[in-house]
């Protein structure tokens, strides 16, 4: 059989049976797009077909998606905005690799990303494989850290086995005043897709935070192995835009009620007791920031007697007053100190 005939009939097989498939949920991204379809077009792994799913965009990001459209890029349009979540969601329904890949539409992979986690996923014969993530602040071009250099647990071996308790703790709230903790449900695993359809696993439509960290757990809660590579390959954009955007009060009451629907589960389960602990443990730090913040938003809404008689209640959030008023004001001259030296400058 001539060489190019037999490459043609590798590339027809690949197209019909891809290992991988790559969910990009996509809404107004006309920014980022490129950037990111082009990084899976640069992968030296090749067998893997994307699924974009656009949720009822209005600027061009389709427009951009179609010049990268062919065999190996299928784009799903949604009559009207349905989120994030949905979009997984229906991504999963259409795909047909072994592997269920994430990417969203302003984050990008290195080159070798496919092909190192596949690898480890085969060695370790695993339901879900991970990498560190690149953290890269937006319009910048270096990374400034990544998620395992500020995560507070010490991972130290090429490669780590995350089970339910490990992955719990690393969602815990850091102190006040102390810099913000990386929860391992930021990452972005392959996840084998039959392991998800037989356990009946999809992403959560009905919440606006957290929706990766469930499904993962909910992943663990039913035995599936997850492993996780220590070297980042992952470059995860960090928008000052949407890290503002989420107002801390809705964010931890939303934890909160998370957090006790897991509880709940795990009060049926023998499968791990350090889990409900670990899990009781999260959720008393999030109820006491949630009486903290709603604290300062009755401050803020000059709703004064309410506030006081939730110090009256609770006086032991006097001391997170105390701290947080503190960190606030060290925020405050930092970015009084840098708006005199641009000026200066």
């Amino acid at each position: 059989m001539p060489a190019i005939s037999y490459v043609n009939l590798v590339l027809q097989k690949q197209l019909m049976n891809p290992e991988v498939s790559i969910i990009i949920p996509t809404y107004n991204s006309e920014a980022y797009l490129a950037q990111a379809l082009q990084s899976v077009f640069n992968q030296s792994y090749h067998n893997w077909e994307i699924i974009l799913v656009d949720d009822a965009s209005v600027d061009s990001t389709v427009k951009i998606a179609r010049r990268f459209q062919g065999r190996r890029l299928k784009i799903v349009e949604n009559a009207r905005n349905r989120g994030v979540s949905y979009g997984r969601n229906r991504g999963i329904k259409e795909a047909r690799g072994k592997w269920i890949a994430l990417l969203d539409s302003d984050d990008w992979y290195a080159p070798e990303r496919l092909a190192k986690l596949l690898d480890a996923a085969e060695r370790q014969d695993t339901d879900l494989i991970a990498d560190d993530l690149f953290l890269i602040a937006d319009r910048q071009s270096r990374p400034w850290s990544t998620l395992l250099q500020e995560n507070q647990q010490q991972l130290s071996s090429p490669i780590e086995s995350i089970d339910t308790v490990k992955f719990v703790t690393s969602d815990r709230l850091a102190p006040i005043g102390a810099k913000a903790n990386w929860s391992l449900g930021y990452t972005k695993p392959l996840m084998r897709r039959e392991f998800l359809l037989q356990n009946n696993i999809w992403y959560r439509e009905d919440i606006k935070v957290g929706e990766d960290f469930i499904l993962y757990l909910e992943c663990l809660r039913h035995q599936a192995k997850f492993y996780l590579l220590t070297r980042p390959y992952y470059y995860y954009r960090t928008r000052e835009v949407s890290l503002s955007s989420r107002k801390p009060v809705e964010f931890l009451a939303e934890s909160c009620s998370i957090t006790q629907s897991f509880i709940d589960l795990e009060m049926n389960s023998t499968a791990n007791p350090r889990t409900l602990e670990a899990l009781e443990q999260n959720l008393a730090i999030f109820q006491r920031r949630l009486a903290l913040y709603q604290i300062i938003e009755d401050f803020k809404a000059k709703k004064l007697l309410k506030a006081m008689l939730q110090i009256f209640y609770t006086p032991y959030l006097l001391k997170d007053l105390f701290e947080k008023s503190l960190t606030w004001l060290g925020e405050k001259r930092v970015s009084i100190l840098y708006e005199i030296r641009t000026t200066l400058l």
